[in-house]
């Protein structure tokens, strides 16, 4: 693992993703074999919030030592407000303590405390749970412009394809696999090996089976409708793009999304990328078929 290596690690519950986040982070000790760490910092994110006081208020918490300024990772120096105003805090929440705050708002905290600390490597354990639609908008940017070396745990799909260069897939049983595929590429073509042994155990089942032999017309190309579907998805996928690009830069502007509502724009959010979904598996299911075709 190497510095800009940004790093998602992925796979089904219980299959070891945090446990291997928690060996990086020398909290557990493996079984066999080698581990070394460099030396060098490590900033640690999860869901416990370990770094948090809920004794202190907002600046006790970012200013320990007294002052109303916070030095950022990458050397700049901003007024504590400023800086938590870029995490949608208001400025009375300077006084609230930790402890009365909601768990969301406890993890927006947490993420700006790690982004004012000097570290060369980011762990981060489900960074997106309990957070709101603009502040993983706030996340995904600070993590672009972070220069070190980063992995994470996350089952956000949508979230994973924004950030990460390479996946490591649990796969089970300890098997881990190296990808540098889309998380959404990878799992739609397991998707696919997973209907094509389905298929292919039901053909076999079905050879077994005594059956009347009868004759049927191979199809040969695409229906006129399945034809004309699959002319029109592309346009449709892409304007699809673009409203998730608007829409992410809303959420993105205060003024933007105060004025429509961030709550209705969350909801047409999570809806249009659930169209989009289904509009690219539908015309990755028409390509297939017509590569069947010239087969």
């Amino acid at each position: 693992i190497l510095q800009k290596d940004t790093i998602a690690i992925v796979g089904p519950n219980g299959s070891g993703k945090s446990t291997l986040l928690k060996i990086f982070m020398e909290k557990m000790k493996i079984d066999s074999g080698n581990f070394k760490k460099g030396d060098f910092n490590i900033g640690y994110f999860d869901q416990q919030r370990d770094s948090l006081d809920d004794n202190k208020n907002l600046m006790e918490t970012f200013c320990p030592n007294g002052g109303d300024r916070v030095i950022l990772d990458d050397g700049r120096n901003m007024h504590v407000y400023g800086y938590l105003k870029n995490f949608l805090f208001p400025r009375e929440y300077l006084d609230k303590k930790v402890g009365v705050l909601s768990g969301g708002e406890k993890n927006r905290v947490a993420l700006a405390l790690l982004f004012t600390r000097k570290v060369d490597c980011l762990i981060l354990d489900e960074p997106t749970n309990d957070l709101d639609i603009p502040t993983i908008n706030i996340l995904e940017e600070y993590l672009q412009n972070f220069q070190g070396a980063l992995i994470f745990v996350s089952h956000d799909r949508y979230f994973v394809d924004k950030i990460a260069k390479k996946l490591f897939v649990f796969q089970g049983n300890g098997n881990i696999m190296e990808s540098f595929q889309p998380y959404t590429e990878y799992l739609e073509i397991e998707k696919e090996l997973k209907d094509l042994s389905s298929l292919e155990t039901e053909i076999s089942k079905e050879d077994n089976t005594p059956k009347v032999t009868q004759t049927v017309k191979k199809q040969t190309k695409l229906s006129y409708k399945d034809q004309r579907e699959y002319d029109l998805l592309p346009k449709e996928i892409e304007d699809l793009e673009q409203k998730l690009e608007s829409i992410n830069a809303c959420l993105m502007d205060p003024k933007c999304y105060e004025q429509k509502g961030i709550v209705a724009m969350s909801k047409e959010l999570e809806e249009t990328k659930e169209i989009y979904e289904q509009k690219v598996e539908r015309f990755l299911e028409l390509e297939e078929l017509i590569e069947s075709f010239n087969s």
